[in-house]
């Protein structure tokens, strides 16, 4: 069993929950206030909506030292006409978990029926407690309990994205677990509330070029064997490919895997684990395939053109569904290599770029659970690749650049990285910005340094200068011209945990910017020889 998520899940939860509405006249209640869920799924809109209209839960009372079953494999759905639990709970824009109706009540976009009729039920006030655990879609969840207490529960049909897949879709349904809640008789007269955490991770990989006077005509990304060794794939395989050469089964995919929940009631907790049967791992993992590569900004393209095509991918967002890394994976960064051609726009003349290759830090390529993220690979004009004989011609005869850019979404904040690769490149990260290739003022930018072959971290000490200056420039230009004024104070950190990165001492540092405009991050990766990272802070 591959042991995804912890046993104390309150502080990995999002903080709208679903019930808000007071218990009226001693009916057992579940209510829920119309909003947003704070991290993004398959589906938008309210949290119903988001839940696609249906909880299957079981409750459990405890009188004494016994326990008896209350709602056994009941089925919460949404509505907004008036319940017969809840009939005070649609006012203003607020819905109600409904669970009583006849055997053939339908609920979720399928229109599946209950099978079974539920009644009305009403605290016991001779019960000390109540145990009530929940779950989304309703189909996916099987309860187990001895002698009336919730032990455990299986959860079928779980998938995520892994390989290419130009047939149908897998079938990714999010799966949602709420924290299990347990009930003592002084709140009784509170209506009883589900947080929900979504078990998957969203995962999407795009690419754009903003090289002047040229387009991308054609591109091929690298796979990694088993043996670590780099493989070009075939002309015809146009997949992005983000790989491990550390570790053969880095990445986790499924079409119809199956996990078991386990139960902790004296927190009250739970454990998430996957079966190992129902897995497949590798060291490549593979986004959209891309025919070309659009000539316009990220936030210009459409998601066809910038994240690619794939029958696994959701067309409204680009995002993948995914199975987020196992916990007992030791982070490792994620590479990115290709070759492509430049086709000039004035004629016939073209350009091919051999092995250029991106490595995004393995802070920020382990996969959390109920997170989304987004790598975006800008090329420009700066390179590490070759355009003519690899091993024997040099590096950056023409100049190529490759921008990692990574957001994730955590309790409704946007957090992200920009990761310029040249040799060596250099990565910047701060908490809670709207926009990926933007910052904003008065807040920490976090920066480290790594080898862009491997991804390993530099020690910054005595290393890096910050400059702050007026207009536009690109890594290209400080290259020919380097900074001299407008030097930033830049701190070496000692070790801590910044959002949602880890950082080892020595091998980051971070400045504050006081003022909008442009910032030069100078890195010297060899005596006199400097790597350059440009932010843009509003």
């Amino acid at each position: 069993m591959l042991a995804l998520s912890g046993t104390m899940l309150v502080g990995c939860t999002q903080s709208e929950y679903i019930g808000e509405a007071p218990q009226q006249n001693g009916k057992i209640v579940f209510s829920g206030a119309s909003g947003k869920m704070t991290r993004a799924t398959s589906n938008t809109g309210t949290i119903a909506q988001m839940l696609d209209d249906q909880i299957k839960f079981y409750g459990v009372k405890k009188t004494g030292e016994t326990y008896s079953s209350v709602f056994e494999n009941y089925v919460l759905w949404s509505q907004t006409d008036v319940t017969t639990s809840n009939p005070d709970a649609n006012q203003g824009d607020q819905f109600a978990w409904e669970y009583v109706g006849p055997e053939t009540q339908e609920y979720g976009s399928d229109k599946n029926t209950i099978g079974k009729a539920q009644y009305i039920k009403y605290w016991d006030y001779s019960a000390s407690e109540y145990n009530f655990v929940a779950g989304s879609p309703v189909k996916a969840f099987e309860y187990h309990v001895n002698n009336h207490q919730i032990e455990s529960a299986t959860v079928t049909g779980i998938a995520g994205h892994l390989n290419p897949n130009n047939g149908t879709a897998i079938s990714t349904d999010p799966i949602y677990i709420a924290n299990p809640v347990k009930v003592e008789k002084a709140n009784y007269n509170n209506s009883v509330t589900f947080n929900f955490v979504r078990q998957q991770s969203f995962v999407r990989v795009g690419v754009f070029e903003t090289i002047p006077g040229y387009r991308i005509s054609a591109i091929n990304f690298y796979k990694v064997g088993t043996d670590g060794k780099w493989n070009a794939s075939a002309e015809t395989d146009k997949n992005i490919i983000l790989t491990s050469s550390t570790n053969p089964e880095y990445f986790t995919g499924a079409t119809n895997a199956t996990a078991t929940i386990t139960y902790d009631w004296t927190t009250p907790s739970y454990e998430f684990a996957y079966e190992e049967a129902g897995l497949t791992t590798a060291n490549n993992w593979y986004g959209g395939a891309l025919d070309s590569v659009t000539s316009k900004s990220y936030t210009d393209a459409t998601i066809a053109e910038l994240y690619g095509k794939d029958g696994d991918m959701a067309v409204s967002t680009g995002y993948f569904t995914v199975i987020p890394t196992a916990t007992a994976t030791t982070a490792a960064p994620l590479l990115v290599k290709c070759d492509y051609t430049l086709t000039a726009l004035d004629g016939a003349e073209t350009i091919k770029v051999t092995g250029a290759t991106a490595a995004i830090p393995a802070a920020y390529a382990k996969w959390a659970q109920n997170t989304s993220y987004t790598y975006i690979f800008k090329i420009s004009d700066n390179t590490n690749g070759t355009t003519g004989e690899v091993g024997k011609d040099p590096e950056g005869l023409f100049p190529i650049t490759f921008d990692a850019v990574v957001v994730e979404e955590e309790d409704g904040t946007a957090q992200g990285t920009v990761t310029t690769v040249s040799t060596p490149s250099i990565t910047t990260y701060q908490v809670g910005f709207a926009d990926a290739m933007k910052y904003v003022t008065g807040k920490a930018i976090y920066v480290t340094a790594q080898n862009d072959e491997t991804g390993v971290l530099e020690v910054l000490t005595d290393k890096v200068k910050v400059f702050a200056f007026d207009g536009a420039k690109t890594e290209a230009d400080l290259i020919l011209t380097a900074p001299t004024t407008g030097e930033t104070t830049f701190t070496v950190g000692s070790g801590e945990t910044v959002g949602a990165v880890t950082y080892e001492d020595g091998k980051y540092g971070s400045f504050t910017p006081g003022a909008a405009g442009y910032y030069a991050i100078q890195y010297e990766y060899a005596a006199g020889a400097y790597a350059y990272k440009v932010v843009c802070v509003e």
